[in-house]
């Protein structure tokens, strides 16, 4: 099973943006500023760019690219995607090598490029071996192998840094998904970073936990990457923490996607955490390997 959430992107009045200019299908765009991407290796081959995508399951390769490197066909798999899951075929990846890591035996399952808009999208079967430290206004990304297969060098004489104790303990949820516990308003709300989509989006829970009601709200739509189509009431809240930082009244999108209820976290307020936010931030890290996740050096708005 995979999470497909990957590449949310919201429209309001006037012109769609992410839809296709004849017409089409809405479709993520490939010049998204907000999108980081790695080089990486298939079975040998190099040259093929993937999307750093947290809010995947399961690593997405392009049709195109799967049937030009002529990868093996393999069953289908569940994509959970917005609104629901579907079926969706998948290829066998025999080695894929990126961060000084070899991931080996990937079952990936396969989208359209004009869905994805890239040569693939990297899941948390692949991120979840790593340390990202990420900047998204400079679409930088450093990753470190982390996890118990992990040795430590030189550690004798480690001293705790400002940076270090910014980091906070999160849990894993369901598919390898970090969860850190952050506060809205006052209260205790389950955050989760994904790096695939634009905005980022409250449940109805969280809405109604500070007072709204999104029947009072302008409605958006959102488009997943699986095509998929969901209504979003477009709202905000008088106060944001994360970690250390605070935010301060924040825009918000709010709808129970189904991610949230393929995360359990339908019940209590949730918060997916897309680029709009990841952007206010100097650095955010997400470490799998050791649990923790990190906000670091909120940036001037306005």
């Amino acid at each position: 099973m995979a999470l497909g959430l990957a590449g949310v992107v919201a429209t309001g009045p006037g012109p769609l943006f992410g839809q296709d200019p004849e017409g089409g299908e809405p479709r993520l765009l490939a010049n998204l500023l907000t999108r980081m991407a790695l080089r990486v290796t298939i079975n040998g081959r190099r040259g093929a760019v993937f999307v750093l995508d947290t809010g995947a399951g399961r690593t997405v390769i392009s049709e195109d690219l799967a049937q030009t490197w002529g990868l093996p066909p393999r069953p289908p798999v569940l994509v959970h995607g917005l609104t629901a899951a579907q079926l969706a075929p998948t290829v066998h990846i025999n080695r894929l090598s990126l961060g000084g890591r070899r991931i080996h035996d990937l079952e990936a399952p396969i989208f359209p490029r004009r869905l994805i808009a890239a040569d693939g999208l990297l899941g948390l079967d692949v991120l979840g071996r790593f340390r990202l430290d990420l900047n998204i206004a400079r679409r930088h990304v450093r990753m470190r192998p982390s996890g118990p297969d992990v040795v430590a060098v030189g550690s004798a004489g480690y001293r705790a840094t400002r940076l270090r104790t910014e980091e906070r303990p999160a849990r894993h949820g369901r598919f390898g998904v970090l969860i850190l516990t952050g506060l809205v308003e006052g209260r205790e709300v389950d955050v989760f970073v994904d790096t695939g989509a634009q905005y980022s989006i409250g449940n109805l829970a969280l809405l109604r936990s500070v007072g709204g009601d999104p029947a009072g709200l302008q409605r958006v739509t959102v488009y997943g990457v699986t095509g998929q189509v969901l209504a979003a009431a477009s709202g905000q809240v008088r106060d944001l923490r994360l970690g250390t930082q605070r935010l301060g009244p924040t825009p918000l999108l709010f709808a129970d996607l189904h991610a949230f209820e393929v995360l359990d976290l339908v019940e209590r307020p949730a918060l997916l955490i897309g680029a709009d936010l990841l952007y206010r931030f100097r650095e955010v890290t997400l470490d799998f390997g050791r649990s923790r996740m990190a906000f670091r050096g909120l940036r001037r708005t306005g």
